[in-house]
C-alpha cells in the first residue's frame, strides 16, 4: 500500500504564561512512502517525530491530508494501518512481563494470545533477546531489551505503515544485524520508515534516505 502526504502542518502551541511562541514542527510537509524501506534523517527538533506520531495517528494534523492507498486517512484510520515504534519505553507497562505486554498489545491488534506469544518467540531470536527476559518484568530489562520488546511489538503486527523511530538505540552489533534483516524483510509488502542519527546504519535500512529540516523535507 502507498502512504502520502501532502501539505501536512503540525503546530504545538506555546505553554500557557509561558511568553514563547507557538512551534511549528509540519510545516507544509510532502512525502510518498511503500513498499519498500524509506530512512529519514535530521537534526533534532526538524519534525521527525511529529512526523511518525502523525503517520500512526497518534498526533491529529493542523492541516494537509495522509493518504493511504489513494484515500484520505484520518487519526483512527492510520492507528488501524500503522504500526509504530517509539524512540522510549514509556507506552509500556512497566510491573508486567516483556511477554505479558506483548500479549497484551497483541490483542488490541487483534491477535490470540497464542499468535502474539508465537509472532514474540520468533522474534526475539531474531533480535537476540532470550526466553529469560520475555519472562522478565519490564522495568527489569536493561533498555536495550526494553527497545527489543518495542520492536517486537511493532514487527508483530504485519502492518502496512511500519514507522520505526531511532529503532537503533541501545542496541547491539548483533541486535541491529538482526534488525537490519526483519526491516528488508518487511519492506517487501510494507511502506517502512526509518529515522536514525546513524548515517551508516540508516543507508543499510533503508533504500532512499530523505533529510528533514524545519518540518520540511530537504531533499529526495
Amino acid at each position: 500500500m502507498k502512504f502520502e502526504a501532502r501539505g501536512l502542518v503540525k503546530i504545538f502551541p506555546a505553554p500557557v504564561l509561558s511568553g514563547s511562541a507557538p512551534v511549528q514542527a509540519l510545516n507544509g510537509l510532502d512525502l510518498e512512502a511503500g513498499p519498500g524501506a524509506l530512512g529519514v534523517e535530521g537534526p533534532n527538533g526538524s519534525g521527525k517525530s511529529t512526523l511518525f506520531k502523525t503517520l500512526a495517528g497518534v498526533l491529529e494534523t493542523d492541516g494537509g491530508t495522509i493518504l493511504a492507498g489513494g484515500e484520505a486517512a484520518g487519526p483512527e484510520r492510520l492507528r488501524e494501518l500503522a504500526a509504530y515504534c517509539p524512540s522510549g519505553p514509556r507506552t509500556f507497562y512497566f510491573r508486567l512481563s516483556a511477554a505479558e505486554n506483548l500479549r497484551f498489545f497483541g490483542a488490541l491488534a487483534g491477535l490470540s494470545a497464542g499468535q502474539a506469544l508465537e509472532r514474540a518467540r520468533l522474534l526475539a531470536d531474531e533480535l537476540g533477546l532470550s526466553r529469560a527476559d520475555l519472562g522478565r518484568r519490564f522495568d527489569r530489562l536493561s533498555e536495550g531489551n526494553m527497545q527489543k520488546v518495542s520492536l517486537i511489538r511493532s514487527f508483530s503486527r504485519h502492518a502496512p505503515l511500519l514507522l520505526l523511530d531511532e529503532p537503533f538505540h541501545g542496541l547491539d552489533k548483533a541486535a541491529c544485524a538482526g534488525l537490519l534483516a526483519l526491516i528488508k524483510d518487511a519492506a517487501l509488502d510494507s511502506a517502512v520508515l526509518v529515522s536514525s542519527h546513524s548515517p551508516e546504519l540508516l543507508r543499510q535500512a533503508a533504500d532512499r534516505v530523505i533529510t528533514m529540516e524545519a518540518g520540511k523535507i530537504k531533499n529526495g
